[in-house]
């Protein structure tokens, strides 16, 4: 049998290069106890100084995560100098808030929960989606606290899908695992499985919820676009899921507001409808720069919640970043 001398493979589609979320060594077992286990027992009065010192030994202490934060405020908000530090320090006292969030999460009753919560109409809108029979995805950030809600979105009595990526060793990611624990929900992991996508699908098609976050450029699926006037990588996962379902993105936010209470930031719901193979990659970017003509709303209003501690934009080491576009 002759061997072919020359053998035709299709040319390797090109992968994101993967970007490192933090660089700091805090997420670590001992800072999760420490959360979990002693603030719930302090009382409010001394948690608001302790954010503060908590807050300015971070900004202090890491440096990369400091300087990513404030490049990124700065094409957000255009805010230089003092003003631009004021603002990094804002969101890592949102941040440190954030953290310890996840002691109600634990223990924090959904009914407690509501009474602290500014919700609108958005459980209403939640529950008209859903009687369409679609199914509902779920459109996040890293704004806010998303963990928080998935907690609310137990009221529905539904099955919640979350698709999640974990560079984490087990013993860290075990603690929020905990506390968002709830029987219906169930988390998969951003690769884990090759049939995830539809898996996704089949659980919008029995009327389901899959909730996304989409603001962070994970595996091949990623699409480069203009937000804030420069070119970032964003997830196309969520459109291609509703391209292919018919299921209506809804973009919900759960902020930080005073106190111990939360506002609820509801997009209206984007619908994109399903076409040919031909035009399936000008659709996808058409709907996707919706989604981040949306993004750049709610990110604008919240820059100190947006928690990103790395180069959104990434920047060429001797380029000072450009001016906002906002």
């Amino acid at each position: 049998m002759d061997t072919p001398t020359t053998l035709t493979r299709p040319a390797p589609r090109e992968r994101p290069a993967r970007r490192r979320w933090y660089f700091h060594g805090f997420n670590k077992p001992l800072s999760w106890e420490l959360i979990l286990r002693i603030t719930p027992r302090l009382p409010f009065f001394i948690l608001i100084p302790l954010h503060h010192v908590t807050s300015f030994i971070f900004v202090l202490c890491t440096g990369k995560e400091r300087g990513a934060v404030r490049r990124n405020l700065r094409r957000i908000t255009g805010t230089t100098g003092m003003a631009n530090l004021r603002l990094t320090y804002r969101l890592f006292y949102n941040f440190s808030r954030f953290m310890v969030a996840y002691t109600e999460i634990r223990h924090l009753s959904v009914e407690r929960f509501r009474a602290r919560l500014d919700s609108g109409e958005s459980e209403t809108l939640i529950r008209e989606l859903i009687r369409e029979g679609h199914g509902v995805i779920i459109a996040t950030a890293h704004l806010g606290h998303w963990d928080l809600g998935l907690k609310l979105l137990q009221i529905f009595d539904l099955p919640v899908h979350v698709v999640m990526l974990s560079e984490d060793p087990a013993e860290v990611t075990r603690y929020a695992d905990e506390a968002r624990d709830n029987p219906n929900l169930r988390v998969h992991q951003m690769g884990s499985s090759p049939l995830l996508a539809v898996e996704l699908m089949l659980a919008l098609k029995r009327g389901e919820v899959v909730a996304i976050q989409t603001d962070r450029p994970v595996g091949q699926n990623v699409m480069s676009l203009p937000l804030f006037g420069a070119e970032t990588q964003l997830p196309t996962g969520p459109v291609e899921l509703a391209i292919a379902t018919g299921a209506p993105i809804l973009p919900v936010f759960i902020l930080l507001d005073r106190g111990r209470r939360y506002r609820i930031r509801t997009h209206p719901p984007m619908r994109f409808e399903r076409h040919g193979k031909a035009d399936s990659e000008a659709a996808t970017r058409s709907a996707m720069l919706q989604v981040a003509s949306m993004l750049e709303s709610v990110i604008a209003e919240n820059p100190d919640q947006w928690f990103n501690f790395y180069d959104v934009w990434p920047q060429p080491a001797s380029r000072a970043p450009e001016p906002p576009h906002a």
